[in-house]
């Protein structure tokens, strides 16, 4: 289906598909590995933190990042307002449709990457999802 716009949204991937989330522990980061978004003209990320975030100044960053065709990454295209306690949500729309954040043509892959800082930080039940249409 590649080339023809679908405008129904599908989950591209979850971080907790299961719906409690996941708890994310730890300074440091992560990324869900390589995303096809080949039929995809429109990206959602959305972060939700159930629990009560825990440590010295916790903080959580969760971007989308897209790989050009020569391989290389291209970080930050969509990033969330940082969340620092919980609960609390964010989220952040691109692509082609997206006027708001400027307008941008996705390329065939992505990942989510996501970040935690602060000392010994801890963001239980957090779920993180991409959505694209």
């Amino acid at each position: 289906m590649s080339g023809v716009y679908n405008p129904i949204a599908r989950t591209l991937w979850t971080l907790a598909g299961s719906g409690l989330g996941t708890t994310l522990s730890g300074a440091g980061s992560a990324d869900s590995g390589v995303i096809d978004i080949t039929s995809i003209t429109d990206l959602w990320l959305a972060v939700y933190v159930v629990g009560t975030a825990t440590g010295t100044t916790p903080t959580l960053d969760v971007q989308i990042d897209v790989q050009d065709p020569a391989g290389n990454w291209l970080a930050q295209v969509a990033k969330i307002t940082q969340l620092t306690s919980g609960p609390n949500y964010a989220t952040v729309s691109c692509g082609l449709h997206i006027a708001s954040t400027g307008s941008v043509v996705l390329p065939a892959t992505c990942r989510v990457t996501w970040t935690l800082g602060g000392t010994s930080p801890v963001f239980p039940q957090t779920a993180i999802s991409l959505v694209g249409r």
